[in-house]
């Protein structure tokens, strides 16, 4: 190429190039430091805000360049925007118009500054949730463009923005969530997971705009009821808007219902006159034939196969009417299919002969009736003939169903006639001539005795499978139906099985006559019965419910309530062999079952049940249980939201028990876990308490609950369930608990708040008589509380200190001493898992008293005996002894108290810390020189007691031991242990906030 183009072009390329750096450079700079989003987002804010009747916030508004080049654009992240429109303040969830994670807009403002056009080239939603809400008045919070309240006296000479057009080049909206409620029209839809694709121009005299959506599910309700569900549809269309007529217009307009194609058109025009919008929409089958509806069977049921078919098929509706306040637009479908036929290639069978008409009205408004109306289906083909029809009248009050078919159904040839895929199953045979007559209250409200039905149903060997939605059903019975004022049936069902995802239940050898009384009196439930003989029921309901039972008697009858005749009142009496249940993770299974139960239903799902349970043994499993109950003959009350057993005798592992009283809530407490309510009386030859506070540990492992550890193992804190309030009285033979062994343990037991409150039971044990309250609260395996207030009576030191381990550590002297003495004692600790003690947290008051208690050989006390001179230098005897000590804040104090040995009288008192050091104090005040007084200083650790300093020095206590100062320290000690009592009695208040720390 010429050198001299070449240089001009090169020069050219350069400066082209220099200019796009320092356009992206300034670019980079004005989006990176300039425009930043702390810059821009307040000002955003503050824009918005003024021109919206509306508040809008946003985590960042962040100006974009490189992410939507060629073009400037704001990205918004976590933006919610709240409504005005209706109330100022205090705003409520109805108010929230429209919340998303992120939002892209891109426009084009040289458009407006050069030919007075807004281009917006891509406005992106994600993840935005709308809540469109109008109130009873009609206001909506969507109306939120802020009103010009400007005075102005002459508009007519007022500039107005003059705009000549816009542009919206897309519109996207991803995985966003619409929910309508009108409370005006009581109107109620919810879209899910919604994708929508929008482009649209908008000129003065007509605009046009291209819609593509689609969402997952719709729910739509009208005055409290449902009206649709689980709705997935798509939308494509063209809209033209008329501006001058004002009227909208649907082009090439094809809705999708869950796979059925339907074309729509017509138009939506606003009625200035009515203050509302009138619809004129037409719709019908895409491509009309019976091919097409053929193809709306379900892919997963057949295969696409080629079918040659003919015959007309029509199917047309329409929306029309008003929409508006108060005003909802009337809907009608009309199907109809004239002599059609179709057979799938390869196949032996096909359809010979198909006719359908129906026709379908709605008013939500109420005006007229609404109705779905089959007038006939007729199917011929297969071996195969049915005719049927059925009305629905009243569609949207109390809908009145009519049906009458007469079948004959061969369900093995019709397989032969469809593809079906492989898995499903059809097979047996199908005779029915039956004529139905109902209200849909009627079924609603248990009222089944005023179903009108006559004819019959025959099922042989029927079979119903889709091993790929694991549904099957078999069926072979017969069924009859009498009369039409009255209800009467003779059901005998050899085999019926049904198996899906939901439910699995099978019958065998089920006999049944039903009757009911002539229902001449519309105001009360008709009265009907129902007898049946039962070979084997077997039931599950998902994971949550299963029931069996085997060779069963029963009768059931409805009849009027006493309360309220329009509701009914159910009575059950049965006998069974076997019956085994399931609820949730409980299992329970009778033998020799019986029951005689009513049942009256007071208002919507809630019923009040009463009448007695019998049987000859029961079992019942719990997960929070390891161990199996196991009851034994009796007989169980129920009425008035409980349960009142009498002398129910039952056993847990090596635990006997015998309950006479009343269960409140059991129904509730299971299903709903609400709390669980007990009032009973225990009586006990034997009650294990090691194996089954192991249960509550180990609710998984019955072997270890099983194996006795005590003696191997540490028991475990265990967890009080928080669902249950119990109230027991206690007659007990004999206890186990750790080593110990308790005999004739008496008083009242109270469980509630996730605590056990002995409440001054009496009781023999350790060789003594023992008074005892104590309560023992657990929310978590690994920290627990205990209070108590104990009384024993000539008890052994050394079993004392079996008893209450943490005493040997807490007054380390007890070590040295044996014999008898009576023990008190109120104390509140925290404990550990292993039910141990937490030194740190015991706040207690004791009091030991003893006679003729022997102070045992060892290094300290013969230091002691050496140094004082004792005649009896290895074994010396007490008079007497009378302690009181108190623990708080970490510390023990022994308060002075007299004693009497050898040839001495002394006070002895001190005090020990956490760190186990002590420094106890004797003052001699009795001993061969009569008019000297001197003390003995006695330090250490109580955890090595061969290195104790012993030193004399002067007499502390000569006057700590009066009466007057013994009765003090009695009074002080006594109000300390009142105080403890009182803290550990507040956890069992119901609902008591106010617990103690330790509690918590």
């Amino acid at each position: 190429m010429n050198r001299k183009i070449l240089k001009p072009i090169k020069i050219s390329a350069i400066a082209v190039g220099a200019l796009i750096v320092v356009f992206l450079a300034v670019v980079t700079i004005a989006v990176n430091f300039v425009f930043t989003p702390s810059r821009l987002t307040p000002v955003v804010l503050r824009v918005a805000n003024q021109a919206m009747n509306a508040r809008l916030d946003m985590e960042s508004v962040e100006l974009t360049f490189f992410s939507t080049f060629p073009r400037f654009g704001l990205k918004l992240t976590d933006g919610s925007l709240v409504s005005k429109a209706i109330r100022d303040t205090l705003w409520e969830r109805t108010d929230s118009l429209v919340s998303f994670k992120k939002c892209v807009v891109v426009i084009n403002p040289i458009d407006y500054l050069k030919d007075k056009k807004i281009s917006l080239y891509y406005l992106g939603l994600e993840d935005a949730s709308v809540y469109a809400f109008k109130n009873k008045e009609g206001v909506a919070n969507w109306d939120i463009v802020a009103a010009d309240t400007t005075a102005v006296e002459d508009t007519a000479g007022q500039e107005r923005p003059d705009i000549s057009e816009i542009n919206i080049n897309r519109v996207a909206f991803k995985r966003a969530n619409v929910v309508f409620d009108d409370r005006d029209t009581r109107l109620y839809a919810r879209v899910t997971d919604a994708d929508l694709n929008l482009k649209a121009s908008l000129r003065k005299g007509h605009s046009d705009l291209a819609l593509d959506f689609k969402n997952r599910n719709i729910i739509f309700w009208q005055d409290g009821r449902l009206l649709l569900r689980r709705m997935a549809t798509e939308l494509k269309t063209n809209l033209d808007l008329n501006r001058q007529t004002r009227t909208l217009t649907l082009k090439d307009t094809r809705l999708s219902v869950n796979g059925v194609a339907l074309d729509v058109d017509g138009t939506i025009r606003r009625d200035t006159v009515n203050h509302a919008a009138a619809v004129d929409l037409t719709y019908g089958l895409h491509a009309p034939s019976l091919e097409t509806v053929l193809r709306m069977i379900p892919r997963s049921i057949m295969k696409d196969t080629k079918v040659a078919a003919k015959g007309e098929v029509k199917v047309a509706g329409a929306l029309k009417g008003l929409y508006g306040k108060q005003q909802m637009p009337e809907i009608t479908l009309k199907v109809q299919v004239d002599d059609a036929s179709a057979k799938y290639e390869g196949l032996p069978y096909g359809i010979d002969l198909l006719s359908a008409d129906f026709a379908g009205f709605i008013d939500l408004m109420k005006k007229k009736p609404s109705y779905a109306d089959l007038k006939i289906f007729r199917f011929q083909g297969a071996h195969t003939d049915i005719l049927a029809d059925a009305k629905i009248e009243d569609l949207l009050g109390d809908p009145d169903i009519t049906f009458n078919t007469k079948s004959s159904i061969d369900l093995t040839s019709l397989s032969q006639a469809f593809p079906l895929q492989p898995g499903v199953t059809l097979g047996g045979k199908v005779d029915a001539d039956l004529n139905l007559r109902c209200r849909l209250s009627a079924l609603q409200k248990q009222d089944l005795g005023r179903l009108k039905l006559k004819g019959k149903l025959d099922m042989k060997q029927m079979v119903l499978k889709d091993t790929t939605h694991n549904f099957s059903f078999t069926g072979d019975a017969s069924l009859a139906f009498i009369g039409n004022e009255v209800l009467g049936a003779k059901m005998e069902i050899n085999k019926i099985a049904l198996t899906s995802s939901q439910i699995n239940s099978k019958i065998d050898k089920l006999t049944a006559r039903i009757k009911s009384t002539n229902p001449q009196d519309t105001t009360r439930i008709v009265d009907m019965e129902c007898k049946l003989e039962l070979e084997q029921l077997k039931g599950e309901m998902t994971d949550s419910l299963g029931v069996f039972c085997r060779k069963t008697n029963a009768t059931i009858r409805i009849q009027p309530g006493k309360v309220n005749p329009a509701m009914p009142k159910v009575a059950l009496s049965m006998k069974a062999d076997t019956l085994f249940c399931r609820m949730g993770a409980m299992r329970m299974g009778m033998d020799k079952g019986g029951f005689a139960i009513t049942a009256e239903k007071v208002r919507d799902s809630v019923w009040d049940p009463k009448g007695i349970i019998g049987f000859n043994r029961l079992r019942v499993k719990t997960p929070e249980f390891a161990l199996p109950i196991i009851f034994r003959k009796t007989q169980v009350t129920v009425g008035n939201r409980s349960i009142k057993l009498k002398n129910a005798t039952m056993r847990i592992g090596r635990s006997n028990l015998t309950a006479s009283g009343a269960v409140y809530n059991l129904y509730e407490a299971m299903k709903k876990h609400t709390l669980l309510r007990a009032n009973l009386s225990i009586n006990s030859r034997n009650l294990d308490c090691n194996q089954l506070i192991n249960s509550l540990n180990f609710p998984e492992d019955s072997l270890a609950v099983e194996t006795d550890t005590t003696d191997t193992a540490p028991l475990e804190l265990f967890v009080i369930p928080k669902n249950i309030d119990f109230e027991l009285q206690t007659n007990l033979k004999r206890v186990k608990y750790g080593k110990m062994v308790f005999e004739n343990v008496h008083g009242a037991v109270d469980v509630r708040n996730q605590a056990v409150h002995l409440k001054k039971l009496t009781m023999r044990g350790l060789d003594a008589d023992i008074d005892a309250t104590l309560v023992y609260r657990a929310r978590r395996k690994s920290r627990g509380y205990a209070g108590f207030d104990f009384k024993l009576h000539k008890i052994n030191i050394g079993k004392l200190v079996d008893f209450i381990p943490s005493l040997d550590t807490i007054v380390p002297m007890l070590r040295s001493f044996q014999g008898m003495v009576n023990f008190e004692a109120a104390a509140e600790t925290a404990l550990d898992s292993n039910l141990n003690v937490r030194i740190p947290t015991l706040r207690s008051a004791v009091h030991i008293k003893g006679d003729s208690l022997v102070l045992m050989d060892g290094e300290t006390f013969a230091e002691i005996s050496k140094m004082l001179r004792f005649k009896n230098k290895e074994r010396n005897v007490f008079d007497s002894i009378s302690v009181n000590l108190t623990v708080d804040d970490g510390k023990v104090t022994v308060y002075p108290f007299l004693l009497q040995i050898d040839r001495y009288q002394a006070a002895v008192g001190g005090t020990q810390g956490l760190d186990m050091n002590f420094d106890y104090h004797i003052s001699i005040l009795k001993w061969p020189i009569p008019l000297l007084k001197i003390g003995v200083n006695v330090t250490g650790n109580a955890a090595d007691l061969d290195h104790v300093k012993i030193k004399l020095g002067k007499a502390k206590y000569k006057d700590a031991v009066t009466p007057v100062e013994i009765r003090r320290i009695d009074s002080t000690r006594i109000n300390m242990g009142e105080r403890i009592v009182n803290d550990f009695q507040k956890v069992m208040i119901r609902g008591n906030r106010k617990m103690p720390a330790l509690a918590e």
